[in-house]
């Protein structure tokens, strides 16, 4: 896949959520997963990835709580954190739950509506 500009390079990711499936970019090359989606894979700069998808199942990396909202689509105060999926790749999204899921803590993807658009965050497994 080459592609040059951003709307063609998160198309696919978008196109994904649409149907509540968490993917992420894979070099077709060297089997390397990475997030976000980037024209040239990080570890061997070749252009040839596609999306595939996650099991949307991981463990929190960070997490805090933001209290300013960045602009008027978001309501303050909410969760976000970094999460390092089981497929060996990490993204920052919502993290939901009240109290949040602690640092360590096994999550799993979920579907909220932001801005009109559906978005992955995660939660904590609870089984």
């Amino acid at each position: 896949m080459t592609v040059l500009d951003a709307k063609g390079l998160t198309a696919g990711f978008w196109s994904a959520a649409t149907r509540r499936e968490l993917v992420r970019p894979v070099c077709r090359a060297c089997g390397h997963n990475f997030f976000t989606p980037q024209v040239a894979c990080p570890a061997c700069l070749s252009e040839d990835w596609s999306y595939e998808r996650s099991s949307g199942r991981g463990r929190v990396y960070s997490a805090t709580t933001v209290h300013r909202a960045p602009s008027p689509e978001f309501t303050a105060p909410f969760g976000l954190g970094i999460v390092d999926l089981d497929e060996g790749w990490s993204m920052l999204a919502g993290l939901v739950g009240y109290p949040l899921p602690a640092i360590g803590a096994a999550v799993e993807v979920t579907w909220v509506v932001q801005g009109g658009r559906l978005v992955p965050a995660f939660r904590e497994v609870t089984s």
